[in-house]
């Protein structure tokens, strides 16, 4: 990653000055005077600036305007050097502190008029406020979303978790507590991912789910038996990065999870935990970060189930414990087979002729950040259930361990940004049903 000096283009010589007094940082040069900066008048105001404009870019999020007598700036962090760069954005220094009144409150800072020259900065503001107004659209564009927040917002909360999980796979007869896992994982982030793992018989509903998500979502990786054969994150044979390394930022759907090379199961392991590994082979030393949400699909050890479906379960217990939702798919009957096939037919469903508002509202929901406003008591009832799942199969194949800590925080706040809602009572009644109907479809 590039350091700060090189940031503010500092010449080879001026770098060994600032070394020399210990000055490496924005944060320390925002804060200096041009004569304890010791590099000139118009150096030392040009790296000033240049340090203050970057720290003011880097930390203003949104800016609001109540009236003319007051701004509203909110900004990631507080400490004095960010403060000082952020008003220098608005011109304050510039008017004077004598015309505007400054009050922090959290990660807020409120200016307010005391005389008619912040006018100024209210001016400064309007144009700020534009500039970020504009950085926000074309980060939606970037993201694939195009229509209207709003708009997707109300589509969103007319239809839920339920209505999401229920349209999205409609043709899919059965199997709810899959469509449940699937939809959990998709409204997770890639910072806090809900990893799922879809264990069936050949033919059976969840290569369909597969293919639905597939046709009507879009920023996938899709991975095939072969790709997985080959390594996930690393291709021994070839020395070449898999598919998982180029998958940053994208939900990653795995074919024949069962099928990954031995080898490349280490690297899996802290890929999946952390979006972080470094690969070590004959042919590639490597650091690698990606963040993304996995969806994987597996067949039993002995192609079909036995009497004992745990015992068929052909994944090592660690790579399991990486999944927070592990499903054994249930076949379809011949009746909602033949109904499937007439769906299929006729092109039945909501998302086949709105797939656009479904696609966005997964990629809007994913920056949405639910606020928990659920009960102790919920919440302690929530996390003892947890708890009993943990001490009933940590030594199962299932391998429920202390990463449970992490699914049981993400997996709520997956549902609520479904319907961008806070995490709830109902939403917390929600997330164990899920919990403990996903484990059920093992007994």
């Amino acid at each position: 990653m590039e350091d700060d000096l090189n940031l503010l283009g500092v010449i080879p010589s001026d770098r060994k000055k600032l070394e020399n007094m210990g000055i490496t940082k924005l944060e320390q040069i925002a804060i200096m005077s041009v004569s304890s900066l010791g590099m000139g008048t118009s150096k030392g105001n040009m790296l000033i600036q240049r340090a203050r404009n970057i720290l003011a870019n880097e930390n203003i999020t949104d800016i609001a305007i109540p009236n003319e007598d007051h701004i509203e700036i909110i900004v990631k962090r507080t400490e004095r050097a960010v403060i000082k760069s952020v008003l220098n954005a608005f011109d304050v220094y510039s008017v004077g502190w004598g015309n505007t009144a400054l009050k922090i409150d959290g990660n807020i800072l409120k200016l307010s008029r005391k005389s008619q020259a912040f006018n100024k900065v209210i001016s400064k503001a309007e144009s700020l406020q534009e500039i970020i107004e504009s950085k926000k659209l074309e980060e939606r564009e970037k993201n694939g979303i195009y229509l209207p927040n709003e708009e997707l917002k109300e589509f969103a909360k007319k239809r839920g978790f339920s209505g999401f999980w229920q349209n999205a796979f409609q043709e899919i007869h059965g199997n709810d507590i899959m469509k449940k896992a699937i939809a959990t994982s998709m409204f997770s982030t890639f910072k806090e991912p809900v990893h799922s793992l879809i264990i069936g018989e050949p033919g059976s509903s969840k290569t369909m789910a597969k293919e639905l998500i597939s046709d009507q979502f879009s920023n996938i990786t899709n991975i095939g038996a072969n790709t997985t054969r080959s390594g996930l994150v690393c291709h021994f044979g070839t020395g070449d990065l898999g598919a998982l390394p180029h998958s940053n930022k994208k939900l990653v759907l795995v074919d024949e999870f069962d099928k990954i090379p031995r080898d490349d199961i280490e690297y899996c392991y802290e890929l999946l935990s952390n979006g972080k590994c470094s690969v070590h082979s004959a042919k590639l030393h490597q650091d690698i970060e990606s963040n993304f949400i996995m969806i994987a699909f597996a067949n039993p050890k002995s192609k079909v189930f036995g009497k004992k479906a745990l015992s068929d379960v052909g994944l090592s217990p660690l790579l399991m414990s990486r999944c927070a939702l592990i499903v054994k798919v249930q076949n379809i009957s011949k009746e909602e087979r033949l109904d499937l096939f007439r769906k299929k037919f006729y092109g039945r469903g909501e998302i086949k002729e709105k797939h656009e508002y479904y696609d966005q509202w997964v990629k809007l929901a994913r920056t949405y950040s639910p606020e928990i406003t659920a009960s102790e008591k919920a919440v302690e009832k929530y996390i003892h259930n947890m708890n009993e799942v943990v001490e009933k199969y940590y030594n199962t194949a299932l391998r429920r361990d202390l990463r449970m800590s992490d699914y049981i925080r993400r997996i709520p706040l997956a549902i609520a940004r479904a319907s961008f809602s806070p995490v709830d009572d109902k939403v917390i009644l929600e997330a164990g049903r899920i919990l403990k109907e996903s484990i059920e479809t093992w007994i």
